[in-house]
C-alpha cells in the first residue's frame, strides 16, 4: 500500500513541475514601459472619471492658451456637448491641437 501511495504522489509531483515549466514557457517577458517626454500627448486619460478639482486644474492650465481653448470649446458647443459630457472631448482637443 506504501509502495502505490509513493507512486501516485510521485506521478502527481512529476506532472506538477512539468506542467509549471510548460506554463513558464509559454509566457512572454513583460516589455519595458518607456516613457515618453510628453507624457499628456501620448496617453489618452479617461477623463470622465475625473473629479472636479482634477478638471478644474486642468482647465485653469488650459485656459492660458485662449485660441486653442476658444476653438476648443467651440466645437463642444456645434457638437452640443456640455458639462461632464464634454470633457473628454476637451480633453482630447487640447492635447491633440485638433
Amino acid at each position: 500500500m506504501t509502495q502505490m501511495r509513493t507512486s501516485i504522489l510521485s506521478i502527481a509531483l512529476l506532472m506538477l513541475v512539468a506542467t509549471a515549466s510548460a506554463f513558464a514557457q509559454n509566457q512572454t517577458p513583460p516589455q519595458p514601459i518607456e516613457k515618453p517626454a510628453a507624457a499628456l500627448s501620448t496617453k489618452i486619460e479617461d477623463v470622465s472619471k475625473w473629479t472636479k478639482q482634477q478638471w478644474y486644474a486642468a482647465k485653469a492650465k488650459w485656459i492660458k492658451e485662449k485660441e486653442k481653448w476658444a476653438g476648443c470649446e467651440k466645437q463642444a458647443v456645434e457638437k452640443k456637448l456640455s458639462g461632464r459630457k464634454s470633457w473628454p472631448f476637451l480633453y482630447r482637443c487640447m492635447i491633440s491641437g485638433a
